[in-house]
This record gives C-alpha cells, structure tokens and sequence, in this order.
C-alpha cells in the first residue's frame, strides 16, 4: 500500500506541512498547478492550511496544531561554535500556531529544481517545553531547569530548501540535501521557571530582564534556533520527498 504523504510540508516553519499521497496523487480537493506557476502553488499551500489544519486521519496528516519534538540542543550544547556561551536544551517541546500560517510566495518548483524558498507569515506561535540551561547569554548568567513557555508574535519565516532529482521505478523524486531558517518574530516572549534551584525571586527578575531586552536575547540566539528548526524538519522531509513523486504533484 502506497504511504500517504505530506507535500505541502515544503510550506510549513519548524516542523510539518500538507499533501497526500495515494500512490502518487494529490487530494482532489487541493488544487494542482502547473510547473513553476508559483503563483498557484502557494495558493494550493494556503488552501491545504484551510482545509486540514488539525490534520486528518483518512490520509494520516498530523495535527499542525501541536506538533511535537522529543529533543532540541542550542547554542554549546549542539557542539556549534556560537559567541553565546549557553548550553541549552529543550526537552517534549510541543509547539502550536504554525497551522495558523499563512504562505506569502514560493519560489523553484521548476522541472529542474534545485532550490525551493517558501515564506511564511505566522501570527503567533507558542512553545511550551521542559528546558535545562548553563550559561551566559549577553549580561546575564542563567542556569536552571523547570518547565519554560516561548511566544513568537508576528513573524516571518524563510525555508530554503536545496534539492536534487533522482528517478525511482519510473518516477522522478525529490532528494533532499539540505535546509536553513531565518524566523524572524516582531514580538517575543519567555518565561522561565525554576531558574537557580527555584528562587522566584531571582527567576522572575531575570524573566522580566530578558523580556525587556527581548530582541538582544532573541538576536544572540536566533542563529542556534534557526538551525535546530531546519535540523528538526531535514528528516521529515527526507521522508515526504522519497515517497511522493514529483512528477504527480503537478497538471499535465
């Protein structure tokens, strides 16, 4: 039995996106375009979001609304180099709003595709997570481990996917190579509990201190953020690209 899959995943920031596949053909429901009418294929995303943003069990789409990782590593912790000293690590993270998002345009779903960009408008997106940090990060020396909520407020995000093509029983699929993010919220906030062996004196102040510096702090760790994002979703969409072909997405 042919694996259903998630085409529309090209679409979406951190970790899903939309399509199905019953051995190689779209929903009738989701419109198909023509090759490298990006114009409609980001319409199509857009009505994929619509129209299954909790998912559906009939062709196994996850839930956009929660979606969840076992394990992200930032900054030290991941073994990058990073002017930020911080060793972070979120655990059971289950983030919601990316059902929410909107595709503004795509761009190289062309016959020989190479790089696929897709941007994203996100109202809002919320994080809640069980965390674990040592470290400093600007002026602040932060250590903890507790439970930890994230909100991103109307932010754009910019997937840039390289890809090559390979043919498998007589069909051409995509293999992808890699892929970065570039989230860029115009509003941001965290809160942080049980920092310092649970001192609330001393966890709600330095709260209020990251807060009031939102886009420093976001700006020192976008760069790690970004990259566990595009490591997050590298797999999944290895996945969606070896089981449907990228000739059946397309008109005739």
């Amino acid at each position: 039995m042919c694996k259903i899959t998630y085409f529309f995943l090209f679409g979406m920031l951190a970790l899903n996106g939309i399509g199905e596949s019953f051995c190689g053909s779209l929903p009738s429901d989701i419109p198909k375009c023509k090759i490298s009418d990006n114009v409609c294929i980001a319409s199509s995303m857009n009505e994929a979001l619509r129209l299954y943003p909790k998912g559906s069990p009939a062709f196994d789409l996850a839930d956009l609304s929660r979606i969840f990782v076992p394990k992200v590593e930032l900054g030290n912790a991941a073994g990058h180099s990073s002017a930020v000293q911080l060793n972070l690590i979120f655990l059971n993270s289950t983030t919601s709003g990316l059902e929410k998002a909107k595709v503004v345009n795509v761009s190289g779903f062309d016959p020989d595709i190479k790089q696929i960009i897709v941007n994203l408008e996100v109202p809002f997106m919320k994080l809640e997570t069980e965390y674990e940090m040592d470290g400093k990060i600007l002026f602040l020396t932060l250590k903890g481990k507790g439970h930890a909520e994230i909100h991103l407020k109307m932010a754009t995000n910019r997937v840039t996917i390289n890809v090559g093509l390979e043919k498998r029983n007589g069909k051409t699929h995509l293999i992808v190579k890699d892929m970065t993010c570039d989230f860029r919220p115009q509003g941001f906030f965290i809160h942080m509990d049980n920092l310092f062996d649970g001192n609330k004196e001393i966890t709600d102040s330095v709260n209020e201190v990251i807060n009031a510096n939102w886009r420093d702090v976001y700006s020192a760790l976008s760069d790690n953020i970004n990259r566990s994002l595009a490591q997050g979703m590298l797999g999944i969409l290895r996945n969606v690209a070896a089981s449907l072909a990228y000739d059946d997405i397309y008109l005739k």
